[in-house]
């Protein structure tokens, strides 16, 4: 065996630099008997040193390796008795290296691991002679050099025992830590519970062990509101099962604190099957019932919201027929005020309902008109949610009218925008028109200008004034202190969705274009199949999944109008095939990115949209 490899073994054993026992020295002082000899060790051959485990005759337990008769031996491995080594003709080649020997007798066994590592020797001793006859006891040496290795290899089968316990403990520790559980061990025969450092840290006990008393220790802290139905649980579980699992709530003995545990344990049965103990892990869940009751309660406020939205769609739904004679005219406000609050919501969700910034809103309304024919100026203001919908709308308003019947009705003409803050906490906000036809005085109330009037009294807790001076229409809008928030972290705004949804579509059409519609559900697949083929698009597929959708890729197309997400999965590898098939598409998305899906460059329409805007969109991809 390799020297490396020798003493790999050797050290494994863990008996080098070790204390010697009852046993090695028994060996030790029988070799020295069994031989006459004033010395005897059992010796542990390191690299540069000897150690000895066990010793008789000796004044130390280290030596230096190098000029030993043991270098020696350990090389050869094989038993050897010298009556007087001093004339031994074995020693004579070597004898100029021995610089470290002083005795004239000399015995020596190897140490043979099982594996066949010579790790030390069996050694006897004496600066005298002694008679040739003891040769014959080289066997019994070996004996007594095989009964110390045995131990030193039970010695070694024990720490590796007492390691192994030892790092599964720590395993153990390090999992309980990680996890954030406390370990607690109830032994019932001694009526005592012990528990670990993150228990105590986690339940503000003091002290790591405690009388039991029969069990009732584990209720003494529990909320008296949970406490029996605890006990019955744990009662009924154990005695069903061997196990339990419960949530509870704590009263911390150090502060009061009240906090969420969720404790398991089991029962350790003794030889008789009789339980001894019970051990489990507790984990501090505050944190998660806290998650779980807000969860609960955004579920609520999101059914509430829902409904209301549900409610003013209804509304708009209403006040938009009512007041419309035909049923384009109906679509186009009812679809333009839908968008308006699609906007506004977009908004909302950036900073996670907290509210938006004035200077979003009016952004997005505004800025996908043509350059300069909207300039709008102000502080930074941030609205609350309620006021942030309000406005929106009022200004959806106002811009369909303008781009209808006002200033931006005309090439040339332009809406000016301005707010400011007021003295009293609120804000105001003007709106003129400049540069288009001619105003005439409305001769009835339309649901824009009502609309004006009930967002500014009961949204914005403000007043609403309409001029409509001959040169252009004048609105000046005031809103209280209540209508602003604190502001909020907010994602920027999302990009105007190019074509205002009161506007025809702009450069370009989509006649005789071959397009491709992935879209999953049903009713916007069936209204964009009708919308893009009412505009004169030659519709060669619809798809409702990506697996039907890669099918029709492949078909003769000049467009595709793609919907980011197909019932969970992304309509991604679908772009990929039309992008390598020189394809132009668009993105239809509800999602609030504002730039395209996998980083494609393709025009984006977010939803609500209406066909206009799907058209125009389809028509700048393809270069019209």
């Amino acid at each position: 065996m390799a020297e490396d490899d020798r003493l790999a073994v050797l050290r494994g054993l863990g008996a080098l630099d070790s204390e010697s026992d009852a046993t090695f020295d028994r060996v030790v002082r029988l070799a020295a008997a069994l031989f006459g000899a004033p010395r005897a060790a059992v010796v542990l051959v390191d690299r540069d040193r000897l150690w000895h485990k066990a010793i008789v005759g000796l004044e130390r337990r280290e030596y230096p390796r190098a000029g030993s008769l043991a270098d020696v031996m350990i090389r050869r491995g094989e038993a050897l008795i010298s009556a007087d080594q001093r004339a031994d003709k074995r020693f004579d080649a070597i004898r100029h290296t021995l610089t470290q020997v002083d005795v004239a007798f000399f015995a020596s066994a190897p140490l043979v691991t099982p594996d066949g590592a010579v790790v030390g020797l069996l050694v006897v001793g004496d600066p005298e002679p002694h008679p040739r006859e003891q040769e014959a006891l080289l066997e019994a040496l070996s004996d007594l050099a095989e009964l110390a290795t045995e131990r030193l290899m039970a010695d070694a089968h024990r720490l590796a025992v007492e390691r192994g316990r030892q790092l599964d403990r720590q395993r153990r520790d390090l999992a309980l830590e990680a996890g954030g559980l406390g370990e607690f061990d109830l032994d019932l025969t001694e009526d005592r519970v012990v528990i670990n450092e993150q228990m105590k840290t986690m339940t503000g006990l003091s002290r790591d062990s405690t009388a039991g008393q029969k069990g009732d220790v584990s209720f003494k802290y529990v909320h008296p509101d949970d406490r029996d139905a605890l006990r019955v649980e744990v009662d009924r579980s154990l005695k069903a099962t061997g196990r339990y699992r419960a949530e509870y709530r704590i009263v911390r003995p150090d502060n009061g604190e009240v906090r969420w545990m969720m404790g398991a344990g089991t029962v350790v049965l003794d030889g008789d099957g009789q339980p001894r103990k019970i051990i489990g892990v507790v984990q501090d869940i505050t944190d998660r019932k806290r998650d779980e009751e807000q969860r609960e309660t955004l579920m609520a406020e999101l059914d509430h919201r829902v409904k209301n939205v549900l409610a003013a769609v209804q509304s708009l739904a209403a006040q938009s027929a009512r007041r419309t004679s035909s049923v384009d005219g109906f679509i186009d406000s009812f679809s333009g005020r839908l968008k308006a609050m699609a906007q506004a919501h977009e908004l909302l969700t950036a900073t996670r309902w907290h509210g938006a910034s004035l200077g979003s809103i009016v952004e997005a309304e505004l800025g996908g008109l043509g350059q300069g024919q909207a300039i709008w100026s102000g502080p930074d203001l941030f609205l609350t949610p309620r006021a942030a919908n309000a406005l929106s709308l009022a200004l959806h308003e106002l811009a369909t009218n303008a781009i209808k019947y006002g200033a931006l009705s005309v090439e040339g003409g332009r809406v000016l925008l301005d707010w400011r803050k007021r003295p009293d906490g609120g804000f105001a906000i003007d709106w003129q028109e400049t540069g288009g036809p001619p105003v005439v005085q409305p001769t009835r109330t339309g649901f824009g200008a009502v609309l004006l009037d009930r967002v500014t009294g009961r949204e914005l807790g403000g007043v609403g004034k309409v001029t409509y001076d001959r040169s252009g229409v004048r609105v000046h809008l005031t809103a209280n202190r209540a209508a602003l928030a604190d502001a909020a972290t907010a994602q920027p705004p999302p990009a105007p969705n190019g074509v205002s949804s009161g506007q025809a579509a702009g450069h370009g059409g989509v006649e005789g274009l071959r397009l491709l519609i992935v879209e999953d559900a049903t009713l916007l697949a069936l209204e964009l199949e009708a919308g893009l083929i009412e505009a004169g698009a030659i519709i060669v597929g619809t798809a409702g999944d990506v697996d039907e959708a890669m099918g029709h890729a492949e078909a003769a197309l000049d467009a595709a109008v793609l919907d980011v997400n197909l019932g969970g999965r992304l309509v991604t590898p679908v772009a990929e095939r039309l992008q390598a098939r020189g394809i132009p598409f668009v993105f239809a998305t509800g999602y609030g990115e504002r730039g395209a899906p996998g980083g494609f460059a393709a025009p984006i329409v977010r939803k609500p949209y209406n066909i206009h805007q799907i058209v125009q969109a389809v028509a700048e991809a393809v270069g019209r």
